[in-house]
């Protein structure tokens, strides 16, 4: 199944910072989304994302939206600084009946403009997966990560940095991909 990318108009995607009522509706579409793509990694009924964390994220002013014009939430990611000269880019979720329609591009461009502003080196993302069996969608995920400029940097051990591995069905692999920023571009 291809997906078919429809140009909508620029003036129909609209993305801000996060406002707190926002949080929400993004825990719920955010977990919606990692329940449904990563189910076979996590044990049934595992939040990914706590009201907590949300409070956090917003707090530090590191999560940004996607609206429509009727000011429908579509879609988030988070950003967060590396040191002084990364971006890193999480939790980009797009609404599942809203894919295919270049939002998830446009908040990847979002993230990589902010940090072009802020003059950093590189933005930052990870993928998980599991380790012994192809999963599909990670696979597009990583395809078109990789079509947008980001290259493989390398593999780190999820136990080490996600304590709660108890959570896991299988054994995963956390993949860092970096876009380097050259100010040409």
């Amino acid at each position: 199944g291809y997906m078919v990318m429809i140009d909508k108009p620029d003036g129909e995607v609209h993305i801000r910072p996060s406002n707190l009522s926002d949080n929400d509706t993004l825990r719920k579409m955010v977990n919606e989304v990692y329940g449904k793509c990563e189910s076979n990694m996590f044990i049934a009924g595992h939040e990914r994302l706590s009201e907590e964390s949300f409070e956090a994220f917003h707090n530090n002013k590191e999560l940004f939206v996607a609206e429509t014009r009727g000011t429908a939430i579509v879609g988030c990611v988070k950003i967060s600084n590396i040191g002084n000269d990364g971006k890193g880019m999480g939790m980009l979720v797009v609404k599942p009946e809203c894919r295919g329609q270049g939002i998830g591009r446009k908040l990847v461009d979002y993230v990589i403009n902010t940090a072009r502003e802020d003059s950093c080196k590189f933005v930052r993302l990870e993928l998980l997966y599991p380790t012994h069996q192809p999963d599909p969608a990670k696979q597009e995920l990583r395809r078109w990560y990789t079509s947008l400029g980001f290259q493989f940097a390398r593999n780190e051990d999820f136990a080490l940095l996600c304590p709660r591995t108890s959570l896991l069905t299988q054994e995963v692999t956390f993949s860092v991909f970096e876009k380097q920023l050259s100010n040409n571009e």
